[in-house]
């Protein structure tokens, strides 16, 4: 059987036998028949296959063949059509003609003449297609090519970019935005590996981005990723052993990496690792945002080269940069060997030819030595080089034969004068130095070692004008002076608002209190009132005995303490506490002092509330008043937690509030705990910062914890919170016995 040919052929038919049969034929003859019996499921046929040729007959119910193909003329001019009908007219085949039909068959058709013609526009279809494939393909090649070539241009540029104005941050980003232009990507950027926290880690530290993409630089996921996490570690195995990083973000079965990509909304990613002298410094990379990339050999290649360009620039700038502090310690290498000369010298018993020899090199590096040396002997200056001359700003022969000491302030001529001496008088050589102020208020210093010339000890100096340094340790000393003392203002500024900020939250606490406090008040008040109207009745009765008297009278008494001890309490719990001194603090009492001034507040607000404390001491040091201030503010903040929660859960709901004491290993711990409206988990960690707060402004000022907070430190403890959202918040207070 011969190969059916791979096209798409439209039957157009209303005779439904002949269609079938026609059907049956052409199926041999091309891959895919489509059918239809009127010339409106023709077009509907052809918008929905697009068949290459079309096979009609002329006259049929709804949409006759030629109105049929005028229709599909709108939509594709091109589209080849065979007209079959049983009429021989001269207008049919005229009108055939200006529909562009290829052929026109008369029934009954001659099944040769069928298949002849059908085969000879299948020849013709193939042979266009063909032809466009080819013309596609060269069209392709050529734009591969010249984007190959403006590829290569590009990269030219960036490596003579690199080697001409080295790797910085101005070059790497002129070289990324033209890669990303010529390459059509949505971002290029480039990752350095790094230690961070004892671990190798990658980070991104350039980037490029195109019009309309979301830059990537500042993403926080993208610094400092472990290079063997679940994360990354694909990555690491390829770009270490030198290959590339190909994939499409649909395709990665790692759900870590794949969600990192999506989230920057990565479609295709190719990387490419950089070495540098055969170590893995990090990657470049190209994204493409838009479209799932199939990355070409002339992107793969161009990314590769880029990489390689930049790890050789890298190199020639560590290079570089290693020369660079070669020089900077180059100071610092002649000293040293000036040093190694020395010993040198005194050792020099060798024949006059060697010292000859050696004379030239030793005096260029005494002569072009930065430091100014100096040979002293007995105290007097015999031997200088250039440098001394201008440190000392006089000539050499004002110079030589003088004592070295009448250089320097008078103050320093002892100084010096031991220095010299105490040195003459060792046996071995020994390096010292010292800093002293010449006239004209330069300040040198010196290094000395004490030599052998011409058999006599004698003392090698080199000198630094250190002026300048000198004025920087002065003017630095009265700057940390005068910081010393802004520093002292300013705690002493910040312990006084933290002071009146403790007074503010124990002020808005006795504010909070005033119910409870007025409940406590009244209740001795009314018995004050009550005893006096019993008096009073006995007297208009002539009752009254001194017995009864002395009872009421001594109940009244007890009656005006109970309000003079609570007016005592707060007048003390809100004064400045700021001086008081630290003392033993009886937990217990500290919490029945706070629940005694908010105990009837509860109770009016149907709070139960509930302690397990046992019956005995619990004490530690700190203030009394400011541990009360404590557990007020926590009170506060459970009464409004439950209040709240009520107002959602009413009226089932049942407020409660408990306060338990534990002891163990030397420490108390104190539990204030409530079933309110709990705390968000991402709220938990702000709840002591000064001024946060998840009240509205007319209900806290995020001060209480904070305060609390601070108590707790200064008495040596910690607290703790534990909390579910609309559950519970548990604080823990743990305070030393």
């Amino acid at each position: 059987m011969a190969e059916k040919h791979l096209i798409t052929l439209l039957l157009v038919e209303d005779d439904k036998v002949i269609r079938n049969v026609y059907a049956q034929l052409l199926d041999r003859i091309v891959s895919k028949v489509v059918t239809a019996s009127n010339g409106e499921e023709g077009y509907d046929s052809f918008i929905e296959h697009s068949p290459d040729l079309i096979l009609t007959d002329i006259k049929m119910p709804v949409m006759n063949g030629l109105d049929m193909i005028n229709k599909i003329r709108s939509h594709n001019r091109q589209v080849r059509v065979i007209i079959m009908s049983a009429y021989g007219e001269s207008r049919f085949f005229l009108k055939a003609i200006e529909s562009g039909v290829k052929g026109f068959l008369t029934k009954p058709i001659n099944i040769s003449k069928l298949q002849e013609i059908i085969l000879e526009q299948v020849k013709d279809i193939l042979l266009e297609k063909n032809f466009h494939e080819e013309e596609t393909k060269r069209r392709l090649a050529e734009s591969e090519r010249d984007r190959s070539e403006s590829i290569l241009k590009t990269l030219s540029l960036a490596t003579a970019t690199f080697f001409q104005q080295g790797v910085n941050n101005k070059t790497v980003a002129e070289v990324l935005a033209n890669v990303g232009t010529v390459t059509r990507v949505s971002r290029v950027y480039i990752f350095k590996r790094d230690i961070h926290q004892a671990e190798v880690v990658v980070s991104q530290i350039y980037e490029w981005v195109a019009d309309g993409i979301e830059p990537q630089l500042y993403n926080d996921h993208l610094k400092n990723i472990p290079v063997d996490s679940g994360i990354f570690n694909r990555w690491k195995n390829l770009l270490v052993n030198r290959k590339i990083v190909v994939s499409l973000t649909r395709s990665i079965e790692n759900e870590e990496e794949k969600k990192l990509l999506s989230e920057q909304e990565v479609k295709s990613v190719l990387a490419i690792p950089i070495f540098v002298k055969d170590l893995w410094w990090g990657f470049v990379g190209l994204d493409d945002c838009v479209n799932e990339r199939i990355w070409s050999d002339a992107e793969i290649n161009a990314l590769e080269m880029l990489a390689y360009n930049l790890g050789g620039a890298i190199y020639r700038r560590n290079v570089e940069d290693e020369l660079t502090s070669l020089n900077y310690g180059l100071e610092e290498r002649v000293r040293e060997r000036t040093i190694e000369l020395e010993q040198e010298v005194k050792d020099r018993t060798f024949a006059e030819d060697m010292l000859r020899e050696s004379e030239q090199k030793y005096r260029h590096i005494y002569e072009n030595a930065n430091d100014g040396i100096v040979m002293i002997k007995r105290g007097e200056v015999f031997l200088i080089n250039p440098r001394v001359s201008d440190i000392f700003t006089e000539l050499p022969r004002e110079i030589i034969g003088k004592q070295f000491s009448d250089f320097f302030l008078p103050q320093y001529k002892d100084q010096l004068n031991d220095f010299l001496t105490n040195q003459e008088d060792t046996e071995l050589p020994e390096r010292k130095e010292i800093t002293v102020e010449m006239h004209g208020g330069r300040w040198i210093e010196m290094k000395t070692t004490l030599i052998e010339w011409d058999n006599e000890p004698a003392q090698l100096a080199f000198i630094s004008d250190v002026s300048k340094r000198k004025q920087a340790e002065n003017d630095l000393f009265k700057l940390n002076e005068h910081l010393a003392f802004r520093i002292k203002e300013e705690i002493n500024r910040v312990e006084q608002q933290q002071q009146l900020l403790v007074q503010k939250s124990k002020l808005e606490s006795i504010g909070e209190l005033s119910a409870g406090l007025a409940h406590e008040i009244n209740q001795p008040l009314g018995g004050i009132s009550m005893g006096l109207e019993n008096i009073q009745f006995k007297l208009v009765d002539r009752t009254l005995t001194n017995d009864y008297l002395e009872s009421k009278i001594s109940v009244l008494f007890d009656d005006i303490d109970r309000i003079r001890n609570i007016i005592n309490h707060v007048r003390i719990f809100s004064r400045d506490q700021e001086k008081m001194e630290v003392e033993t603090v009886d937990i217990v009492q500290g919490i029945k002092n706070a629940l005694s001034m908010v105990k009837k507040q509860f109770e009016d607000h149907l709070v139960d509330l509930r302690l397990c404390i046992p019956d005995r001491q619990f004490l530690t040091r700190g203030n009394s008043y400011r541990f009360e201030q404590v557990i007020l503010n926590l009170l506060s903040n459970s009464k409004y937690a439950v209040e709240e929660r009520a107002k959602v859960d009413q009226p089932f709901f049942k407020k409660m509030i408990m306060i338990c004491l534990e002891q163990e290993a030397g420490e108390t711990t104190v539990i204030v705990e409530d079933n309110g409206t709990g705390i968000d988990k991402e709220v938990l960690p702000h709840i002591f910062n000064p001024f946060y707060t998840t009240k509205s402004a007319d209900k806290g000022t995020g001060l209480g914890l904070s305060i609390s907070y601070g108590i707790v430190k200064e008495m040596n403890g910690t607290i703790n919170v534990e909390s579910e959202l609309n559950k519970f918040t548990r604080i823990i207070i743990t305070l030393p016995n």
